[in-house]
């Protein structure tokens, strides 16, 4: 047994090891939260697909003398990767999301590359497990042309995908920014870190699959192959088992318009009336704007740590869609930018006016984490609380 077959059984062996738990706390998690749940399905799909991908490397190992019956059928399943990948983002930033007729589109890559690999799969199993771009014969030309034609498919499905799941998630902290005033355990971290591992996935395995249709050497073998596998399926297997979405379903519509408004904006350029974008007029937007205003500065609404959207709505007797309305396009601001600033001017006063600790402070304006008020504080100062009381204090 040659070095590379150790490896490749040892890191197909755990790989399989690893999907197949991460499947089962994926069950226990879809029996015990009852729903649609779009990113743990998703989840399902992409480990499955992962746990018949380390099974196919397993049982075709020479030297288990196992007969190659279905060597190859699972790449067709290749694209359902990423596509899985793309839903999971999507069912986690998405308010209420569920599969719909228009995702149809999605079984496009599948079925494209099951018409790239016909040629290969039709072949004899002995001839599909030793089969080598050299081969001759028209025929067998044909079909080392499809192998090629896939893995240029592969490496473009890869990065298209790669691109949305970036996209989504950058627009995602956008949303909730139309919905929450604290952000804290909402942006998560692991939201970041999704994005990198995405983006670091999509371009290794696109370069790698371009370095092999060049006849170069690749990035992932051996030791390498076996750590970056194990590696990507241990971070999307942790996201997979822990993440929650954070937009409440009553937002959906909330998300919808403010996209939509964007799009319109972004279509129409920058010299169209900011009104334009609003089912308001002119003169109710401006009218709501005043009473929400009015209604939180007698209120004091922003000392609540947990105001969101729909709280504030019903304080002003509104509609969350018509408050996102009057604060986008009467206000041109966020949700959350519209409570922050009462919750920073707030802050400045007690900074300057008064010897309580910056924790002190931050509780006292609504922000549940002094690490949250501290960096929405720098944002609006470009100073830090204790920077911004010792330069101000005098002078207050």
């Amino acid at each position: 047994m040659t070095q590379g077959i150790l490896f490749e059984i040892i890191g197909a062996g755990m790989g399989l090891g690893m999907s197949l738990l991460v499947l089962a706390g994926l069950s226990l998690r879809l029996h015990q939260e009852p729903g649609p749940h779009l990113h743990l399905w998703a989840m399902v799909a992409f480990f499955a697909i992962d746990a018949l991908d380390q099974f196919d490397v397993l049982y075709f190992v020479p030297i288990f003398g196992m007969e190659p019956i279905f060597y190859g059928y699972v790449l067709v399943l290749y694209p359902g990767y990423m596509i899985s990948l793309w839903l999971f983002v999507r069912g986690l930033t998405e308010p209420n999301a569920c599969l719909k007729r228009q995702d149809l589109i999605h079984l496009l890559p599948i079925a494209l590359a099951g018409l790239c690999l016909a040629p290969f799969l039709s072949l004899p199993a002995a001839m599909r497990v030793d089969f080598g771009p050299d081969a001759a014969g028209e025929f067998l030309r044909l079909v080392a042309f499809g192998q090629n034609v896939f893995w240029l498919l592969w490496v473009i499905v890869v990065v298209v995908y790669g691109v949305l799941c970036a996209r989504r998630l950058v627009s995602y902290q956008r949303d909730i920014r139309e919905v929450f005033s604290d952000l804290e355990g909402r942006s998560l971290v692991w939201l970041d870190a999704l994005v990198v591992v995405i983006l670091l996935l999509a371009g290794i395995v696109a370069l790698d699959e371009l370095l092999a249709l060049l006849d170069l050497p690749e990035i992932r073998e051996g030791v390498s192959a076996m750590i970056f596998d194990l590696a990507m399926s241990g971070a999307l297997g942790l996201y997979a088992l822990h993440a929650r979405p954070a937009l409440p379903q009553w937002s959906a519509p909330v998300v919808a318009e403010a996209n939509s408004s964007i799009e319109r904006v972004v279509n129409s350029g920058s010299t169209g009336s900011k009104y334009a974008r609003s089912g308001l007029t002119e003169n109710d937007l401006l009218r709501l704007a005043r009473r929400v205003e009015e209604r939180m500065e007698a209120g004091k609404l922003w000392r609540q740590g947990n105001l969101d959207l729909q709280k504030l709505a019903e304080s002003v007797a509104l509609s969350p869609i018509h408050l996102s309305e009057v604060l986008n396009a009467g206000l041109e601001t966020s949700f959350y930018d519209f409570v922050n600033r009462y919750r920073i001017r707030e802050a400045c006063k007690l900074l300057g006016t008064t010897d309580m600790s910056v924790l002190e402070v931050s509780e006292a304006v609504g922000y549940n984490a002094k690490s949250t008020f501290n960096a929405s504080f720098k944002r609006v100062t470009s100073q830090t609380p204790s920077m911004w009381r010792r330069e101000n204090r005098a002078a207050v």
